[in-house]
Protein backbone atom coordinates (compact mmCIF):
# COMPACT_ATOMS: atom_id res chain seq x y z
CA UNK A 1 0.00 0.00 0.00
CA UNK A 2 1.26 3.68 -0.63
CA UNK A 3 -0.15 4.26 2.77
CA UNK A 4 2.56 4.55 5.01
CA UNK A 5 2.67 3.61 8.84
CA UNK A 6 3.13 6.70 11.66
CA UNK A 7 3.29 7.15 15.41
CA UNK A 8 0.48 6.91 17.05
CA UNK A 9 -0.16 10.46 19.00
CA UNK A 10 -0.20 10.90 22.64
CA UNK A 11 -1.69 13.73 24.29
CA UNK A 12 -0.82 14.18 27.74
CA UNK A 13 -1.85 16.31 30.92
CA UNK A 14 1.04 16.24 33.85
CA UNK A 15 0.40 16.69 37.56
CA UNK A 16 -0.67 19.97 38.83
CA UNK A 17 1.26 21.84 41.46
CA UNK A 18 3.35 19.37 42.03
CA UNK A 19 0.76 16.33 43.18
CA UNK A 20 1.03 13.04 41.73
CA UNK A 21 -2.03 11.71 40.37
CA UNK A 22 -2.64 8.57 39.17
CA UNK A 23 -2.95 8.18 35.43
CA UNK A 24 -5.72 7.17 33.49
CA UNK A 25 -5.48 6.34 29.48
CA UNK A 26 -8.49 7.29 27.05
CA UNK A 27 -8.30 5.78 23.86
CA UNK A 28 -11.29 6.66 21.26
CA UNK A 29 -12.86 4.64 18.26
CA UNK A 30 -12.08 4.80 14.55
CA UNK A 31 -11.95 7.94 12.90
CA UNK A 32 -12.29 9.61 16.66
CA UNK A 33 -10.02 12.31 17.86
CA UNK A 34 -9.63 12.78 21.65
CA UNK A 35 -12.76 15.30 21.18
CA UNK A 36 -15.18 12.18 21.98
CA UNK A 37 -13.44 12.82 25.64
CA UNK A 38 -13.96 15.92 25.71
CA UNK A 39 -16.83 15.74 28.93
CA UNK A 40 -14.70 12.74 30.22
CA UNK A 41 -11.44 14.81 29.86
CA UNK A 42 -12.71 17.64 31.55
CA UNK A 43 -14.72 16.09 34.79
CA UNK A 44 -11.30 13.14 35.49
CA UNK A 45 -8.64 15.59 35.29
CA UNK A 46 -9.76 16.93 38.59
CA UNK A 47 -8.60 13.40 39.93
CA UNK A 48 -6.18 12.19 37.41
CA UNK A 49 -3.66 12.58 34.70
CA UNK A 50 -5.28 11.91 31.73
CA UNK A 51 -3.51 11.11 28.77
CA UNK A 52 -5.28 10.39 25.39
CA UNK A 53 -4.24 8.40 22.92
CA UNK A 54 -4.97 9.06 19.26
CA UNK A 55 -4.20 4.95 18.05
CA UNK A 56 -4.65 6.50 14.45
CA UNK A 57 -1.26 5.70 12.68
CA UNK A 58 -0.40 1.88 13.04
CA UNK A 59 -1.96 -0.77 11.25
CA UNK A 60 -1.52 -3.66 13.45
CA UNK A 61 -3.30 -3.29 16.73
CA UNK A 62 -0.57 -6.02 18.94
CA UNK A 63 2.20 -4.21 17.61
CA UNK A 64 1.08 -0.79 17.71
CA UNK A 65 0.48 -1.44 21.53
CA UNK A 66 3.48 -2.81 21.94
CA UNK A 67 5.82 0.48 20.69
CA UNK A 68 3.16 2.58 22.45
CA UNK A 69 3.79 0.96 26.22
CA UNK A 70 7.00 2.33 26.27
CA UNK A 71 5.91 5.99 26.46
CA UNK A 72 3.52 5.13 29.10
CA UNK A 73 3.37 5.30 32.69
CA UNK A 74 4.34 2.62 35.07
CA UNK A 75 0.78 1.82 35.99
CA UNK A 76 -2.41 3.38 34.73
CA UNK A 77 -6.56 3.15 34.68
CA UNK A 78 -7.31 2.57 31.24
CA UNK A 79 -10.48 3.47 29.26
CA UNK A 80 -11.10 2.56 25.60
CA UNK A 81 -14.36 3.10 23.38
CA UNK A 82 -15.13 0.88 20.23
CA UNK A 83 -11.87 0.42 18.31
CA UNK A 84 -10.20 2.21 21.24
CA UNK A 85 -11.54 -0.74 23.19
CA UNK A 86 -10.37 -3.19 21.16
CA UNK A 87 -6.60 -1.72 21.51
CA UNK A 88 -7.22 -1.27 24.87
CA UNK A 89 -7.58 -5.30 25.74
CA UNK A 90 -4.29 -5.83 23.86
CA UNK A 91 -2.58 -3.46 26.46
CA UNK A 92 -4.06 -5.40 29.03
CA UNK A 93 -3.18 -8.62 26.87
CA UNK A 94 0.56 -7.78 26.71
CA UNK A 95 0.90 -5.78 29.95
CA UNK A 96 -2.01 -6.78 32.41
CA UNK A 97 0.32 -5.48 35.15
CA UNK A 98 0.58 -2.63 34.63
CA UNK A 99 -3.36 -1.81 34.55
CA UNK A 100 -5.21 -1.02 37.50
CA UNK A 101 -8.39 -0.65 36.12
CA UNK A 102 -10.88 -1.05 32.66
CA UNK A 103 -13.29 0.20 31.60
CA UNK A 104 -14.70 -0.92 27.83
CA UNK A 105 -17.34 1.51 25.94
CA UNK A 106 -19.16 0.26 23.44
CA UNK A 107 -16.52 -2.59 21.98
CA UNK A 108 -15.91 -5.68 20.60
CA UNK A 109 -13.78 -8.72 21.71
CA UNK A 110 -14.30 -10.60 18.69
CA UNK A 111 -12.11 -11.02 15.64
CA UNK A 112 -13.67 -9.32 12.70
CA UNK A 113 -16.36 -11.61 11.01
CA UNK A 114 -15.87 -12.76 7.13
CA UNK A 115 -18.49 -10.87 6.05
CA UNK A 116 -17.23 -7.77 7.14
CA UNK A 117 -13.52 -8.68 6.90
CA UNK A 118 -14.71 -8.72 2.80
CA UNK A 119 -16.62 -4.95 2.95
CA UNK A 120 -13.75 -3.80 4.64
CA UNK A 121 -11.26 -4.86 1.99
CA UNK A 122 -13.81 -3.42 -0.73
CA UNK A 123 -13.97 -0.15 0.89
CA UNK A 124 -9.72 -0.15 0.92
CA UNK A 125 -9.15 -0.92 -2.14
CA UNK A 126 -12.02 2.20 -3.50
CA UNK A 127 -10.51 4.35 -1.03
CA UNK A 128 -8.26 6.84 -3.35
CA UNK A 129 -11.55 7.56 -5.55
CA UNK A 130 -13.56 7.59 -2.27
CA UNK A 131 -14.18 10.69 -0.34
CA UNK A 132 -13.87 9.99 3.02
CA UNK A 133 -16.31 12.23 5.08
CA UNK A 134 -18.89 10.60 2.81
CA UNK A 135 -17.63 7.16 3.42
CA UNK A 136 -18.04 7.79 6.78
CA UNK A 137 -21.25 8.99 6.98
CA UNK A 138 -22.69 6.34 4.54
CA UNK A 139 -20.68 3.30 6.40
CA UNK A 140 -20.45 4.39 9.72
CA UNK A 141 -21.68 7.72 11.20
CA UNK A 142 -25.20 6.79 10.18
CA UNK A 143 -25.43 3.97 12.14
CA UNK A 144 -23.89 5.72 15.71
CA UNK A 145 -27.58 6.61 16.88
CA UNK A 146 -30.80 5.94 17.70
CA UNK A 147 -33.13 6.89 14.85
CA UNK A 148 -35.32 8.88 17.51
CA UNK A 149 -32.70 10.51 19.08
CA UNK A 150 -33.00 14.46 19.62
CA UNK A 151 -29.72 15.76 19.38
CA UNK A 152 -28.65 13.14 15.99
CA UNK A 153 -28.06 15.83 13.65
CA UNK A 154 -25.51 18.18 16.24
CA UNK A 155 -23.86 14.77 17.05
CA UNK A 156 -23.73 13.41 13.65
CA UNK A 157 -21.85 16.97 12.69
CA UNK A 158 -19.60 16.79 15.62
CA UNK A 159 -18.46 13.37 14.08
CA UNK A 160 -18.39 14.68 10.91
CA UNK A 161 -16.20 17.30 12.51
CA UNK A 162 -13.72 14.72 14.24
CA UNK A 163 -13.17 13.32 11.13
CA UNK A 164 -12.32 16.02 9.07
CA UNK A 165 -9.44 16.45 11.26
CA UNK A 166 -7.85 12.96 10.07
CA UNK A 167 -7.32 11.62 6.71
CA UNK A 168 -7.41 8.65 4.43
CA UNK A 169 -4.04 7.36 5.60
CA UNK A 170 -5.64 7.22 9.26
CA UNK A 171 -8.60 5.47 7.59
CA UNK A 172 -6.67 2.53 6.02
CA UNK A 173 -5.12 1.89 8.98
CA UNK A 174 -7.54 1.99 11.35
CA UNK A 175 -9.12 -0.58 8.71
CA UNK A 176 -6.12 -2.65 8.69
CA UNK A 177 -5.73 -2.87 12.28
CA UNK A 178 -9.63 -4.01 12.63
CA UNK A 179 -9.94 -6.52 9.97
CA UNK A 180 -7.14 -8.06 11.45
CA UNK A 181 -7.37 -7.95 14.94
CA UNK A 182 -7.22 -11.04 17.01
CA UNK A 183 -9.85 -12.47 19.21
CA UNK A 184 -9.60 -11.28 23.29
CA UNK A 185 -11.59 -14.05 24.18
CA UNK A 186 -8.81 -15.97 26.44
CA UNK A 187 -7.46 -12.07 27.46
CA UNK A 188 -10.44 -11.50 29.14
CA UNK A 189 -11.46 -14.71 30.73
CA UNK A 190 -7.67 -14.08 32.61
CA UNK A 191 -7.98 -10.32 33.67
CA UNK A 192 -7.84 -9.75 37.08
CA UNK A 193 -8.87 -5.71 37.46
CA UNK A 194 -11.94 -4.68 38.06
CA UNK A 195 -13.50 -3.57 34.86
CA UNK A 196 -16.22 -1.44 33.94
CA UNK A 197 -18.37 -2.49 30.48
CA UNK A 198 -20.59 0.00 29.32
CA UNK A 199 -22.91 0.04 26.23
CA UNK A 200 -25.83 1.35 24.46
CA UNK A 201 -29.07 -0.37 24.60
CA UNK A 202 -29.29 0.37 20.50
CA UNK A 203 -25.48 0.11 19.15
CA UNK A 204 -26.04 -1.45 16.14
CA UNK A 205 -22.54 -1.87 15.91
CA UNK A 206 -21.48 -3.67 19.15
CA UNK A 207 -24.50 -4.87 20.21
CA UNK A 208 -25.23 -5.59 24.00
CA UNK A 209 -25.13 -9.41 23.14
CA UNK A 210 -20.78 -8.47 23.18
CA UNK A 211 -21.31 -6.79 26.58
CA UNK A 212 -22.79 -9.62 28.19
CA UNK A 213 -20.72 -12.11 26.65
CA UNK A 214 -17.51 -10.14 27.86
CA UNK A 215 -19.52 -9.69 31.33
CA UNK A 216 -19.65 -13.72 31.90
CA UNK A 217 -15.42 -13.77 31.21
CA UNK A 218 -13.96 -11.07 33.40
CA UNK A 219 -14.24 -12.42 36.94
CA UNK A 220 -14.53 -8.54 38.28
CA UNK A 221 -16.90 -6.99 35.87
CA UNK A 222 -19.91 -4.98 36.03
CA UNK A 223 -22.11 -4.39 33.23
CA UNK A 224 -24.43 -1.07 32.73
CA UNK A 225 -26.76 -0.86 29.66
CA UNK A 226 -27.63 2.41 28.75
CA UNK A 227 -31.01 2.66 27.52
CA UNK A 228 -31.92 4.58 24.36
CA UNK A 229 -28.44 5.13 23.51
CA UNK A 230 -26.87 4.10 20.12
CA UNK A 231 -22.45 3.91 19.93
CA UNK A 232 -21.80 6.99 21.25
CA UNK A 233 -22.25 7.28 24.90
CA UNK A 234 -19.47 10.18 25.34
CA UNK A 235 -21.29 11.94 23.38
CA UNK A 236 -24.90 10.69 23.82
CA UNK A 237 -25.30 11.43 27.44
CA UNK A 238 -21.95 12.34 29.26
CA UNK A 239 -23.17 13.47 32.33
CA UNK A 240 -24.67 9.99 32.79
CA UNK A 241 -21.24 8.05 31.60
CA UNK A 242 -19.44 10.58 34.04
CA UNK A 243 -21.48 9.67 36.93
CA UNK A 244 -20.93 5.87 35.99
CA UNK A 245 -16.76 6.79 36.07
CA UNK A 246 -17.27 8.56 39.36
CA UNK A 247 -18.90 5.25 40.86
CA UNK A 248 -16.77 3.12 39.32
CA UNK A 249 -13.60 4.73 40.36
CA UNK A 250 -14.72 6.17 44.05
CA UNK A 251 -14.16 9.77 43.33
Amino acid sequence: SRYSVRKAEIIGRRCVAGKMKASIVLIPGMMCTGDVFTHQNNYLNDYFNVIVIEFNQYDDIASGVKNLAPRLPSEFHLLGHSMGGIVAMELVRQFSGRVLSLALLNTNPYEEKQELREKRNQRLRELDELNLIALMKSDHISRYFPPNHKDKSKLIEKCVEMVSTLDKQVFYNQSVALRDRSDQTSTLKSLNCKTLLICGENDLLCPVSYHSDMRKMIKKSVLIVLEGVGHMPTLECSKTINYHLKNFFSL
